[in-house]
């Protein structure tokens, strides 16, 4: 399994590209700066309430910045467990009977 850099550290890279604190960033999604700082470091997990906020303020799609968060929620629940692909394929494939 590939992992991928945290959806934190990609928050942090593109905060500091542009340019912009800690406390417009986390004013701007509603939460304070230690929690923001908290979450570019990987201590604590993005909220699935501050992606469409992000992704405004980022001028990001919000179906790219969901994909890579549910992405992350993935890894950090599920990416050590040895039968997580096929748990995901029957998933899929029910989806697609529905």
């Amino acid at each position: 399994m590939v992992i991928e850099p945290s959806i934190g550290n990609y928050l942090q890279n593109l905060r500091k590209e542009r340019k912009l604190s800690l406390r417009e960033v986390a004013d701007h999604i509603g939460i304070d700066i230690s929690m923001l700082s908290k979450i570019e470091h990987g201590e604590r997990q993005l909220q699935n309430h501050m992606i469409k906020p992000l992704a405004e303020l980022f001028n990001l799609k919000f179906r790219d910045l969901q994909i890579q968060f549910l992405n992350q929620q993935i890894i950090h629940e599920y990416g050590n467990e040895p039968y997580i692909n096929e748990a995901l394929m029957t998933f899929l494939a029910s989806q697609k009977q529905q």
